[in-house]
C-alpha cells in the first residue's frame, strides 16, 4: 500500500501539467505519464505539443480531460480545425454506452466550426468529413447507421493516408460496431492487425496499447494482448483506465493477483485526481471498482470484496438523482456484456447492483437480496433480481424458486433483444428452471435444462466479463452434478468451465472434489493444492479451505 502511495503522489504532481496554459512550457504527453502520441497537423508549432496531450487523452479514453485539452486549442487558435475534430470526438464512447442526443449535438456544432476552420490539410479534411458521418444532423437517425459511415469513412482516409494514427482510428471504428458477443471475423483481424502494426513501430503510443486489448478480448485470444497489457499501464501510468484495461487480459486468464493490484493502481489514481479536480466522488472510476471486487472474490478475499461493495452503496445513497438513461436494446447488451456505463448517476447505479448481485451469488449470502437497489429496473435487473430470489427459495427448499424461475422465462423470450443479451438471459432462465427442478426432486428434467444452459454459453464466442451471470454455467452445473452424487459427470463440467475461465477457485475446488468422491485421491490432491495457491492470501475462516488442508494432511500421513 506504501508503493501504491507513493506511486498516486507521483502521478498526481504529473497531473498538474495536463490543464496547462500556452505559455510555452507545456510538456509532451509521455512526460505527463499517458503515453506517447504524435500527429502532423496544419495548425501552428505552438499547440503542436497540446495537440499531441489531447490525442494521447483521446487514446486512453479519457474524455473530459481531452475535451479540456481540445478547447484550450480551439481558443488560443480558432482556425485550427484539427482541434474541432479532437473536441467532437470527444463525445462519442465506442463500447461504452451511447452519447446523449444533447452531446451529439455540442459535437455536430463543432464539426461545423472545424469544416468552416481554415488550417486544414486534404487529409485532415478527410478526418472532419467522417465525423461530421458520426454525428450527422446532431445525431438524427439509428446511431449504429452513423458509426457503420463513420467506419466506412476512415476506410477510405486510410485508403489515402495510411499512417499509423489513420491506422489506429480506423481499427477502432471496426471494432466499435462489432456485434457483442458475435464470432471473430474477419473485420476483426484486420482491426487487430492493422493496431499490431502501429503497436511494433511506436510501443508507448496508448492507442495501440489499448485498442490491441480490445482487440483480444476474449477467451480465445486474450494471451495475444497480454503483452500489451503489461505495457501499457506503465506507458500511461497517470491514466486510471490505462491502468485498468490490462485486468481486461488478467481476467480472461485467470490472474487474478495481477487484476487486483492493476484496479487498485487505477482506483486509486482515480481517487487522487478526482481530490485535484474538486468533483463529487461519483465521478469516480467504478468500473475499476467493479473488476477489481470481482478479482477479490476470485482470491477469497470476500471481506474485502464486500468493502468494496460498500464504497458503492455508500456513493448509491448520496446520488440527489438516482434515474438512469432510458432502457435500449443496444445498452441492455453493452450492460450484459460488462462494457463502461459511462454516464451519471447510471455508473454509480449500475456498478452498485451489479457488484452486490455478484457478491450475493458467489458469497450465496441470500439474506443480502433485500438490499439490491430498486433501480434500474430495467429487463436485465429484473430477471437478475429474480436468479437471485430462485436461488434463495431453492436453498430454502421453496416453491417459489419454479414461479421466479417462470417469469425469467417470459422475459428472456420478449422480442427486440440483441443476440448476446438473449443468449443471456436464456441462460439465467435455464439455470434457475433447473435449480427448481432439483429442489422439485426431478433430477433429470434439471440435468436436461443445465445442458441447454451450457449449450448457450458454449455458443457465446466473446463471454461477459465479469461474467455474466456471475457464476459460468459449467461452473453451476459441476455443483449441482455434485450435490446429485455424479462426481464423474461433475468433473467433466468442472474442467469444462476452466477451459474458458481459468484458474476461477471453486471450479478447481470442484475438481478435487469430484476427483475425491470417486477415489481419485492423488488427482484430488493435486487440485486442492492447486486451489490453496489462489487462495493463499484468502479470508481464512471459508470452509473450503479446512477442507482442503485437512485433505491434504490426511494424505500426507497416508504417504508416510
Amino acid at each position: 500500500m506504501q508503493t501504491i502511495l507513493v506511486l498516486g503522489l507521483c502521478l498526481l504532481v504529473a497531473l498538474g501539467g495536463v490543464n496547462s496554459t500556452w505559455s510555452g512550457d507545456a510538456r509532451d504527453p509521455q512526460a505527463l505519464g499517458m503515453g506517447h502520441a504524435h500527429m502532423d497537423i496544419s495548425c501552428s508549432s505552438a499547440v503542436s505539443i497540446d495537440f499531441d496531450t489531447g490525442l494521447a487523452l483521446l487514446h486512453n479514453f479519457w474524455y473530459p480531460r481531452a475535451l479540456s485539452t481540445f478547447n484550450q486549442i480551439i481558443e488560443a487558435e480558432p482556425e485550427c480545425a484539427m482541434a474541432y475534430w479532437g473536441a467532437a470526438m470527444t463525445y462519442n464512447h465506442p463500447f461504452w454506452d451511447a452519447p446523449t442526443r444533447a452531446d451529439e449535438q455540442h459535437a455536430w456544432a463543432l464539426v461545423q466550426k472545424g469544416i468552416k476552420a481554415k488550417k486544414k490539410s486534404p487529409r485532415e479534411a478527410l478526418y472532419i468529413d467522417a465525423v461530421a458521418a458520426l454525428y450527422r444532423d446532431g445525431g438524427t437517425g439509428e446511431k449504429s447507421a452513423r458509426d457503420k459511415a463513420y467506419r466506412d469513412a476512415m476506410a477510405a482516409v486510410y485508403a489515402r493516408y495510411p499512417d499509423d494514427e489513420t491506422k489506429l482510428f480506423y481499427a477502432l471504428s471496426i471494432l466499435a460496431i462489432i456485434e457483442e458477443g458475435s464470432q471473430w471475423s474477419t473485420q476483426q483481424e484486420l482491426a487487430a492487425r492493422l493496431i499490431e502494426q502501429v503497436y511494433a513501430d511506436d510501443p508507448q503510443n496508448p492507442g495501440a496499447l489499448h485498442y490491441v486489448i480490445h482487440a483480444y478480448d476474449d477467451p480465445a485470444h486474450a494471451a495475444q494482448g497480454l503483452k500489451a497489457a503489461r505495457a501499457y499501464a506503465q506507458a500511461a501510468p497517470a491514466v486510471p483506465h490505462a491502468l485498468h484495461m490490462p485486468s481486461h487480459i488478467f481476467t480472461r486468464l485467470g490472474y487474478w493477483e495481477e487484476s487486483a493490484v492493476a484496479n487498485e493502481k487505477a482506483w486509486h489514481v482515480s481517487e487522487t485526481d478526482l481530490k485535484k479536480t474538486g468533483k463529487s466522488g461519483a465521478h469516480r472510476y467504478f468500473h475499476a471498482l467493479n473488476y477489481l471486487q470481482y478479482a477479490y472474490i476470485q482470491l477469497g478475499r470476500y471481506r474485502d470484496a464486500k468493502r468494496l461493495t460498500d464504497i458503492f452503496s455508500a456513493q448509491y445513497e448520496t446520488l440527489p438523482d438516482k434515474s438512469t438513461q432510458p432502457d435500449s436494446a443496444d445498452l441492455e447488451v453493452r450492460h450484459l456484456r460488462g462494457r463502461t456505463i459511462y454516464a451519471l448517476p447510471d455508473r454509480v447505479v449500475y456498478g452498485y447492483f451489479d457488484t452486490l448481485a455478484r457478491y450475493i451469488i458467489e458469497s450465496e449470502d441470500w439474506q443480502l437480496a433485500s438490499k439490491l437497489p430498486p433501480r434500474p429496473n430495467s429487463r436485465e435487473f429484473t430477471v437478475m433480481r429474480l436468479q437471485i430470489e430462485a436461488c434463495a427459495e431453492a436453498k430454502r427448499k421453496g416453491a417459489a424458486a419454479a414461479l421466479a424461475a417462470n417469469r425469467m422465462t417470459v422475459l428472456s423470450n420478449e422480442p427486440g433483444q440483441r443476440p448476446l443479451a438473449q443468449k443471456v438471459l436464456a441462460i439465467q432462465a435455464q439455470e434457475a428452471q433447473a435449480i427448481a427442478a432439483q429442489v422439485a426432486g426431478n433430477q433429470e428434467k434439471a440435468i436436461t435444462l443445465m445442458k441447454g444452459a451450457v449449450a448457450i454459453e458454449d455458443s457465446i464466442y466473446a463471454l461477459s466479463q465479469p461474467p455474466y451471470p456471475p457464476i459460468p454455467a459449467h461452473e453451476l452445473f459441476g455443483g449441482m452434478l455434485l450435490e446429485m452424487n455424479r462426481p464423474a459427470e461433475a468433473q467433466k463440467q468442472f474442467a469444462a468451465a476452466l477451459q474458458r475461465t481459468p484458474r476461477r477457485p471453486k471450479a478447481i475446488y470442484g475438481l478435487a472434489q469430484s476427483a475425491r468422491a470417486q477415489g481419485d485421491d492423488q488427482e484430488a490432491a493435486r487440485q486442492y493444492e492447486q486451489f490453496l495457491k489462489v487462495w493463499k492470501n484468502a479470508d481464512h475462516n471459508l470452509p473450503e479451505i479446512a477442507v482442503a488442508r485437512q485433505f491434504l494432511v490426511s494424505a500426507h500421513a497416508k504417504s508416510n
